[in-house]
Order: C-alpha cells, then structure tokens, then sequence
C-alpha cells in the first residue's frame, strides 16, 4: 500500500468562508454597524494570526481556543476545524512541532481574511 495525503483541488474545496454566514451576521445592522462589524473581524483574525507567529505553546493555545469560536460565528468552518485541533494539541508542543501545526492554520487565516474582505465590498448598502 502507498502512502499518501491528498489534500484535494481548489475546484473540490469549499470556500473558506461561507458567505451566507457573514452577510446574515452584516444584515443585522446598518451600513454603520456593518463597517465597524468587518473592521474588528479583520482585526480579530489578523491579531491572533500574529499570536499563532510568536507566541508561546500557551498563548498559542488560547489563540486557537478563541479562533475557533470565531471562525464558526462568520462562517469559517475549515478554520474552525483547524483551530479546534491545534486548541487540542497546542500547549504540549515545542517550539518546532508548534510552528509545523501553525503554519496551515495560518495560511487558512489569510484566506479568510480575502474572502472577508470580498464580503465586506460587495455588501449591499442602503
């Protein structure tokens, strides 16, 4: 038997961002609430990107516990996914291993901040 991890095609993937999600989240409130809403996503998700770059196994471990939450309110639920497994393992890790776990989490972060983004541009305003 051969070995091998197959991660699947950009035509196979799921977006990293259910829109639906996001805009039902953004038609609560008004053009106002919705600016303020995705400036303090984008905030959210770039400052505990920066925690995953350097912190330690156990601030990286509350940044996972807190980016899964997150991740699930807008939508993001392969970010969620990857969060809720590096929350698990995080605190037990060294620094190596830590930064080996991190990098996928991190990469789906930035993809989420583009569809957020995107999101952000095209929501209809009153």
């Amino acid at each position: 038997m051969e070995d091998c991890f197959l991660m699947g095609s950009p035509d196979t993937m799921p977006p990293a961002l259910d829109r639906a999600v996001l805009e039902a989240l953004f038609a609560m409130g008004d053009e106002t609430l919705r600016a303020a809403l995705g400036a303090q996503l984008e905030a959210d998700f770039a400052r505990l990107r920066a925690v995953l770059e350097d912190g330690t196994p156990y601030e990286v471990g509350r940044a996972a516990h807190e980016l899964k939450g997150l991740a699930a309110t807008v939508g993001a639920a392969r970010l969620a996914d990857m969060a809720r497994s590096v929350d698990a393992v995080a605190q037990g890790l060294s620094t190596v291993a830590l930064a080996a776990v991190t990098a996928p989490l991190k990469a789906e972060i930035s993809a989420v901040l583009i569809s957020l983004a995107e999101v952000v541009a095209d929501t209809p305003r009153p």
